[in-house]
């Protein structure tokens, strides 16, 4: 088990094309352009642009809002969010819904632009007054409104109710992975856990089983990088999926426990959802 776990670190030091096209799709060069605090994008945001082309100044104002457990907004038509953890510079979202009245015109490709950039885990970077939100496929530029207007920051965006404060205590949990990385791809799909005791931890995503040593704070897991696995041969696309899973745990994730028990973990270029254990 120990040399699985040596090779098992020696496939996650190396990163593959697509990997590095991935990241280089996401990544903003810009020099003016600053990872923000959370503290610096919660409130409420004029949509200027997605994807290059500007949006008009209209009412109601197209915007998006952001909070310490939620992001949402809306184009003019739906609203539309979900629980959300800010993490590493980027947004990690559990899923993505809003209203579903039919939209006309642009609207509602505007719309689906959004929840599709969501969905990637994008990028947030911030100049002054501007927010930029950036994915493989989508932009989204913004300027903060209450620059604008004197209007007091949202707290909430989608009044959605969050029972339980990021960070609380993993101790003797239990859940069923949702995904990883939005993919699903796994030899035992009906198996699939993440389990924490008082300071170990084990969970199948895809094919091998992980194991590691934990501890908690200021919202973050802290692993050992010493994770270990059980030996099993897999697809190419499980263990993929199985290595994004050990990368994840060992880049510290932050993590979030949302008020229907749902579970966000998220490191710098993975994320994972699930969510309580029935």
């Amino acid at each position: 088990m120990r040399r699985f776990a040596v090779l098992l670190a020696a496939a996650l030091s190396a990163c593959n094309p697509a990997c590095n096209e991935r990241a280089a799709d996401q990544t903003d060069t810009r020099s003016d352009l600053t990872i923000p605090e959370l503290a610096e994008i919660e409130g409420r945001w004029r949509i200027v642009r997605i994807d290059g082309e500007a949006l008009p100044v209209s009412k109601p104002v197209p915007y998006l809002a952001f909070s310490a457990d939620a992001a949402g907004g809306s184009v003019g038509c739906n609203a539309f969010g979900g629980t959300a953890l800010y993490a590493e510079g980027r947004i990690a979202v559990y899923s993505w819904g809003g209203d579903s009245m039919a939209c006309p015109g642009r609207v509602g490709e505007w719309e689906e632009s959004i929840a599709t950039l969501f969905r990637a885990y994008p990028q947030v970077r911030l100049s002054g007054d501007a927010l930029r939100l950036r994915s493989r496929d989508h932009v989204v530029e913004l300027t903060r409104m209450d620059s604008e207007n004197g209007q007091n920051r949202s707290p909430d965006p989608m009044h959605i109710p969050v029972a339980n404060p990021p960070g609380q205590a993993l101790a003797d949990t239990d859940w069923v992975i949702r995904a990883i990385d939005r993919e699903t791809a796994s030899s035992s799909p009906d198996e699939r856990h993440l389990r924490f005791a008082s300071d170990t931890w084990q969970g199948l995503a895809s094919c091998a089983t992980l194991f590691g040593t934990y501890a908690t704070g200021d919202g973050r897991l802290i692993v050992d990088d010493e994770i270990t696995s059980t030996e099993q041969k897999c697809r190419d696309d499980y263990v993929a999926l199985d290595d994004a899973f050990a990368e994840l745990m060992r880049d510290d994730p932050h993590y979030m426990i949302g008020p229907n028990g749902e579970l966000i973990v998220a490191g710098r270029d993975h994320v994972l959802t699930g969510d309580r254990a029935p």
